[in-house]
């Protein structure tokens, strides 16, 4: 069974091109005594990113219709509803039963979904997209059979090598989503641009990310040097970044009720103790505003390096001086003063200091 979560991590945002038009024909089946009585189909309608369309279809004599035109053809997820249950056919909480009475499939042509009378849908039918679609399900179930863990590594090399082999379809630029709408790792997403056919380097979605792609090799290129600043640290003594000229430090920007922060810092903590004695060290920038969580949080999760907060969240400067939207967020430094690196987290940050540090 293929996981739900390994193809719902590839469909995060999905604008598309409206240069072209696609037609579509989706015709369901379900077996005789099914409980559903609906079947709704949801999907991006155009490449703004924007809310998805959800379109509705009445379930009669065990077959539903949708049918429309679209920009280009995408991804849609369509679920069978019984409105009448106190629970839905589909229970999230069981892996093994996470794609029961839910269809993934491209909006591309005629395409023919039945489901079985386990709730697993089968497909026949579609074109091209939808048959990149079915390899990419394919690859996905091939490899999970052979590797216990998949994590970050695993989504990684998977759609490398899948966009590889299918460098013209929209499938490939869409999967690409998972590395280019937060932090952008240029030694990542650059040996995948340059595999897409120029028609897909040329869509509205990679044209609406190369300028972020950009700005994250300008910060790999150690030509930006990074912004000066001074604040207080947790004994109120004023702590600048000039004051780590001529070591690699690490600009980490968190807050005590960033979840995402908190799950990162043992991570940051086994690079710490890595490399503290190799001409590197940390300085955390908190977004909080509240300064006994702040010192709470810095206690419960042992972090030894210098912190410092002016205690003004998003509207801080130095927040505005390094146009953080998001944190996690951080900013390597290298001994003079220049950026290195950044939105380094999990094994990538770990990798770069390795290259620096040579370690």
């Amino acid at each position: 069974m293929i996981n739900k979560n390994f193809i719902l991590m590839a469909i995060a945002v999905f604008p598309v091109m409206l240069k072209a038009q696609s037609d579509y024909r989706i015709k369901g089946e379900v077996p005789t005594g099914h409980l559903a009585s609906l079947a709704v189909m949801s999907y991006p309608p155009d490449d703004k990113g924007g809310e998805y369309r959800a379109d509705t279809a009445a379930i009669r004599h065990g077959r539903f219709e949708f049918a429309g035109t679209i920009g280009r053809p995408q991804l849609a997820e369509l679920n069978l509803i019984n409105p009448n249950a106190e629970k839905k056919a589909i229970d999230a909480d069981e892996p093994e039963n996470s794609m029961k009475n839910v269809g993934l499939f491209y909006l591309d042509g005629d395409i023919s979904v039945r489901f079985d009378e386990s709730g697993k849908a089968s497909y026949s039918g579609g074109g091209k997209e939808q048959q990149a679609w079915l390899d990419y399900e394919h690859m996905i179930l091939s490899r999970q059979e052979s590797q216990a863990e998949a994590g970050f590594e695993f989504m990684q090399q998977l759609i490398t090598d899948f966009v590889k082999s299918h460098p013209d379809n929209y499938v490939s630029v869409d999967l690409m989503d998972i590395f280019t709408q937060s932090a952008i790792q240029p030694e990542i997403v650059v040996p995948m641009y340059q595999a897409l056919s120029k028609r897909m380097q040329h869509a509205e979605k990679v044209k609406g990310w190369l300028p972020a792609l950009e700005k994250a090799k300008i910060a790999l290129s150690g030509s930006q040097r990074a912004p000066s600043f001074s604040l207080n640290d947790t004994d109120g003594h004023p702590i600048s970044l000039e004051s780590y000229r001529g070591k690699y430090v690490l600009v980490d920007f968190w807050a005590s009720w960033c979840t995402p922060c908190r799950e990162e810092n043992p991570n940051l903590l086994a690079a710490y103790e890595r490399y503290k004695g190799n001409n590197f060290d940390v300085l955390a920038v908190s977004l909080d505003t509240k300064k006994q969580l702040w010192l709470k949080a810095i206690q419960e999760d042992k972090l030894p390096w210098k912190q410092v907060c002016d205690f003004r969240a998003s509207s801080s400067d130095v927040a505005q001086q390094y146009e953080i939207s998001s944190i996690p967020a951080n900013v390597l430094v290298d001994p003079q003063g220049f950026i290195v690196g950044k939105d380094l987290r999990g094994e990538a940050l770990h990798k770069r200091l390795a290259d620096l540090l040579g370690k």
